[in-house]
């Protein structure tokens, strides 16, 4: 019997990439939906609507069906009946089992959504009161910043391009590290010479999934004109406080850099006992698979010398598949392979100021308008944002964790192993992710308790982690700014001084510079790093949440951006950012409550009539702006005009309630209500 209809698998919430074979739909799962072949456009429209849940008062979807031509799949708009027709041509061919679509939502426009009938007596102002009132309400939609001498680069910033209605959807996470964990196992000979090196913390803390979306939100509020996030409650950062107890590496001492102008077959034959052929080696770009292969389990009467190159190709691997990865997905750099040379001398080089050095490049670059992917140590970034930010944090499962690679029969603890001690892990390793508040920011969530129970290689260099200096990795200069985030080290934050970050230094990388020698090109920023110990953030101790109104946040809120996402759209991603609506509707209540006082403290028929007619219309825009206009549509009805009777009970509550001067300000300190609400999940926010 012949088939009567089609399924369709129906994609929304994320976005279309082009690959090597056409189209194809990334970060979102399919809805399949069973349709006839007679199915009208019109039909079709409603049927997503209702999958998809989205209104379409509110938003128009864009079908585009996924269609297979010439060993490839081409884009095929689907907008009207013959279209549909053309879709049902291939679903109807034989081994045909269904078709995709693919949804883009494009939002209405206010003036095109849900006609509101104002009541009659708001429509008596006059052309100029209507402006007035309707700027005063859309001006508590300005995204900032007011003052524009912090955040100069905002118009090339990612931020603007969402703004205006372009999103360009959720960040590709390059990250090589899963492959690595899972094929390549650290063999117990060599583990020492990873412990001696300082890398055995970043490989204790294994392969985490990346939340691509968590990742975007913080790329979304990142400025590379500061080096910081800029959240609705002040600034924030990665320091190389974060690098030493997350990953436990080195943070005080030799820049990681060198020379680039090397013969790389030559240097892989002394340092790895191999030397590589030009199918895998490009440049300095040594294939990770290459390497991974002919370095995976070292010889039974392997000597101490191989030991030590399976040690090198074992490090290299952590370095091109997690701390220093790039975009080419495949490669690792041995720029760092003469670092590895002498064992004593690995451990002297500050790896985690490169590390940092490395994200905030990565960072910089990903918050530029038309970026679309980020490389680095993102799992470094998503352990700081869990340990901070209660949005997107996954709820730690009981049991012990293991050891990824050394087998059960070995203690992973303090004990020895083969004669050796195995060092404590850092705070990546266990971090202690059940750990919710009701506060959206954890300025401090390296307790004392805590840093007592890691190892030294965490907490040795403190005296350096509130250093002002240049962070180092070969061709990349990045400065640290810990003077604008004193609360993170328990300090009073004041307004900080004008910084700069020579955001010039990006154009700067190792494009058409293979012959450089870092280390006298950038002198002078090693010169000011080894120097950092004398240029250190101060400030006093501050014990309690800072005010609202302290200076530093009038200041704050009027040089940052504070919103993000317009109210119109809802972006594809877990990062849910609610300051939008939050501070439309703080604003909105702030103005009502303000001519509710001034009808109160002065109270006549002509001033109290203006005032109801500001506020009626001020709410009316208000729920125009958030789309909840349908909740006008149920009352209109009972709106009653104005009225003497009005009066009079305006004058009753007057009597009754002890008036509020129009130019008397009270403040209340309400308790926070974020995250209240908010049920515990699994990798979810």
């Amino acid at each position: 019997m012949a088939r009567q209809g089609v399924t369709l698998m129906c994609y929304w919430n994320g976005r279309i990439t082009s690959g090597p074979h056409g189209i194809s739909y990334e970060g979102a799962t399919p809805k399949p939906i069973r349709v006839s072949y007679g199915i009208t456009y019109t039909e079709l429209l409603d049927t997503v609507y209702g999958v998809s849940g989205f209104d379409k008062h509110q938003v128009k979807l864009k079908i585009t069906c996924r269609y297979p031509a010439c060993r490839e799949y081409i884009p095929v708009p689907i907008d009207d009946d013959e279209s549909i027709d053309i879709m049902f041509d291939v679903a109807r061919q034989p081994g045909t089992n269904c078709m995709e679509l693919y949804l883009e939502r494009i939002p209405v426009p206010i003036e095109n959504q849900v006609n509101v009938t104002v009541p009659a007596h708001t429509n008596k102002q006059t052309p100029v009161e209507k402006v007035t009132h309707d700027a005063q309400v859309d001006s508590f939609l300005d995204p900032g910043p007011v003052d524009n001498t912090v955040l100069v680069l905002q118009n090339q910033h990612r931020s603007a391009a969402i703004w205006e209605g372009e999103d360009p959807g959720v960040l590709t996470c390059r990250q090589r590290l899963a492959t690595m964990m899972r094929e390549w196992q650290l063999d117990s000979r060599i583990r020492r010479f990873v412990i001696q090196s300082g890398f055995y913390g970043a490989y204790k803390i294994g392969f985490i999934q990346i939340d691509w979306p968590l990742i975007t939100a913080l790329v979304e509020r990142w400025r590379q004109e500061t080096h910081t996030f800029h959240f609705t409650v002040g600034e924030s950062t990665v320091t190389l406080q974060d690098v030493a107890l997350l990953l436990g590496l080195q943070i005080n001492g030799h820049v990681v850099t060198g020379n680039g102008d090397l013969q790389w077959d030559d240097l892989c034959e002394e340092l790895l006992g191999v030397r590589p052929d030009r199918s895998v080696l490009h440049g300095s770009a040594l294939k990770l698979s290459w390497l991974r292969s002919c370095f995976h389990k070292p010889p039974p009467d392997a000597d101490d010398l191989t030991l030590q190159r399976y040690a090198r190709a074992y490090i290299l691997g952590l370095i091109g598949g997690f701390l220093f990865t790039d975009k080419s997905g495949a490669d690792v750099q041995l720029i760092f392979l003469p670092l590895l040379r002498d064992f004593s001398y690995i451990e002297q080089l500050s790896w985690g100021s490169a590390v940092l050095a490395y994200l905030y490049r990565e960072l910089c670059r990903a918050s530029k308008a038309g970026a679309n992917e980020i490389a680095g140590p993102l799992i470094l970034l998503q352990l700081w944002a869990w340990e901070r930010l209660h949005i997107g944090r996954p709820e730690r499962l009981g049991g012990r964790v293991r050891d990824p690679v050394v087998p059960d029969s070995e203690d992973v603890g303090n004990a020895a192993i083969h004669e050796e001690q195995v060092p404590m892990d850092p705070l990546g390793c266990r971090d202690q992710l059940d750990q919710q508040t009701d506060d959206q920011m954890i300025w401090q969530p390296y307790t004392t308790v805590r840093l007592a129970l890691l190892p030294d290689v965490c907490v040795k260099d403190q005296h350096v982690w509130q250093t002002i200096a240049p962070l180092i990795c070969f061709d990349v200069v990045e400065w640290h700014r810990p003077d604008r985030v004193l609360r993170q080290f328990g300090l009073h934050q004041g307004i900080p001084k004008p910084c700069d970050t020579e955001v010039k230094l990006h154009s700067i990388d190792r494009r058409g510079r293979h012959h450089y020698d870092w280390r006298s090109y950038h002198g002078r920023y090693i010169q000011l790093w080894e120097a950092c110990e004398e240029s250190i953030a101060v400030g006093e101790s501050e014990e309690h949440p800072m005010y609202y109104h302290d200076p530093y946040m009038e200041w704050y809120r009027k040089i940052t951006r504070r919103l993000i996402t317009p109210l119109t759209q809802r972006p594809h991603m877990r990062f849910q950012p609610s300051s939008g609506t939050t501070h439309l509707l703080v604003q909105s209540l702030t103005a009502i409550h303000n001519q509710c006082a001034t009808i109160l403290g002065a109270f006549t028929s002509d001033c109290a009539m203006r005032a109801m007619k500001d506020i009626q219309s001020m709410c009316i825009r208000v729920l125009q702006m958030i789309g909840e206009t349908r909740h006008l549509e149920t009352r209109q009805a009972s709106c009653l005009p104005y009225t003497n009777n009005m009066e009079g009970s305006l004058r009753l509550t007057h009597e009754e309630v002890s008036p509020l001067s129009a130019t008397t300000q009270t403040t209340t300190k309400a308790p926070s209500a974020r995250g209240r609400s908010r049920g515990k999940s699994k990798g979810r926010g």
